[in-house]
């Protein structure tokens, strides 16, 4: 544990609601809120000019402010009894405040609202924003971020996992540090494909004829398909993605896909309407607790890794405070706090253990940390591959052909 907090109040049992039950009454499903494409997004409002930092220049301030503007996705850090333990444990142990918004339901729509001010060098409200690899990605390229100061990051550099660090999308972490990841494979029940999945090939079965799903996801659909091609998609050319294209349209031609689905296919898959599926791994460890009978695999010729990360905005008005919340989610209790409710992939490996020592008195606890949707094993995170950082012309071209499939 860190010693720059104070945490000796973070203690017992905070799970008031889990995130699977808060959904189901709500009268939501838990693909309803999948974090790989969560979803479509809300605006941001304001902005505030500052000269605190400059992207070319690196931090000019090395004070905190006192307050933190966070804007993420929706039921991304853990709640009890209207309230956010994380938040409340930081300000009490950093004394900074924190205004946090769940406002972000998609990358793009997010994009679109703070894409002006940021190509103008101006400041938008947020400190703290929390975005796929991908779109991380875009906006380094853009210019649109801060370089981070890992001097102020000492609990990510020794407690991230190896897998998050370095990765192709942001070499060094210069920019970004994840927040919480997942796996794109397949999610199946047994009962209906008559026996176990373990290759994407089989979502081209003819025997599953109707029973299905594919995802309206472009990345995750062409990155599976490439795999089942051997095909490495950081390498893929234009001619990689015509050829999985053929393949997808062939697919379903034959009457295979019941359907090309967003989150929706979470709740197809709980009421049987789907044998097998692409699958996000938080969605599959939350549909368990409903039909223990359903499982998820990572396809033999691999499956995908994608990774929400924290990243500081250009201009951002509290930069330093964005990096003490930053660290203070790297120490192993705190990740622990938040893995507990929101059952997505950990970064941080040493949560785990604590845990499973949460879960000698609540087995929910012990469930979360022996899951390899939660904590996947070493044999899973060798066959896991990232998205390919596609330039904007790849990207139109990448769409386009996409569109044929799901359109037809």
């Amino acid at each position: 544990m860190s010693d720059r907090y104070d945490l000796s109040a973070i203690a017992g049992d905070r799970r008031d609601i889990s995130r699977r039950e808060l959904l189901r009454r709500a009268g939501i499903g838990a693909g309803a809120v999948s974090m790989s494409a969560f979803l479509a997004a809300c605006g941001v409002g304001g902005s505030n000019e500052t000269g605190d930092q400059n992207q070319d220049d690196g931090l000019t301030t090395t004070k905190e402010n006192g307050e933190l503007n966070f804007a993420n996705w929706p039921l991304y850090i853990d709640r009890a009894k209207g309230r956010r333990p994380t938040l409340d444990d930081f300000t009490k142990a950093s004394g900074i405040q924190v205004n946090y918004k769940e406002n972000i339901q998609d990358n793009e729509t997010f994009f679109g609202t703070i894409q002006e001010p940021l190509a103008n060098d101006q400041a938008i409200e947020w400190d703290i924003v929390v975005l796929t690899d991908w779109m991380i990605a875009r906006m380094i390229r853009l210019g649109y971020l801060e370089e981070l100061d890992h001097s102020l990051l000492p609990n990510f550099e020794a407690h991230a996992g190896q897998i998050y660090k370095d990765p192709v999308y942001d070499p060094s972490n210069a920019h970004s540090v994840p927040w919480q990841s997942g796996i794109t494979g397949i999610g199946y029940d047994p009962k209906l494909t008559g026996g176990e999945i373990t290759s994407f090939n089989q979502l081209f079965d003819p025997s599953l004829e109707g029973k299905v799903g594919m995802f309206k996801e472009m990345r995750d659909t062409f990155t599976l398909t490439l795999l089942s091609l051997d095909i490495d998609p950081q390498e893929a050319s234009i001619a990689d993605i015509e050829a999985a294209t053929e393949k997808l349209i062939e697919q379903r031609e034959q009457g295979i896909v019941r359907q090309y689905y967003g989150n929706e296919y979470a709740d197809a898959l709980l009421r049987g309407d789907l044998a097998a599926t692409m699958a996000w791994s938080g969605d599959v460890f939350q549909l368990q607790f409903d039909n223990p009978d359903l499982r998820f695999v990572v396809p033999d010729e691999g499956g995908v890794l994608w990774v929400d990360n924290m990243a500081i905005p250009q201009n951002a008005a509290n930069p330093i405070d964005a990096h003490t919340f930053m660290d203070f989610v790297y120490d192993p209790e705190i990740a622990a706090q938040i893995t507990g409710w929101v059952n997505y992939i950990c970064p941080v490996p040493e949560a785990q253990d604590l845990l499973l020592k949460q879960g000698e008195k609540d087995s929910y606890y012990k469930t979360v940390a022996e899951s390899p949707l939660v904590f996947p094993t070493p044999e899973m995170e060798a066959n896991l591959h990232g998205y390919k950082d596609l330039t904007a012309d790849e990207e139109e071209q990448w769409q386009d052909l996409f569109q044929s499939v799901i359109q037809g």
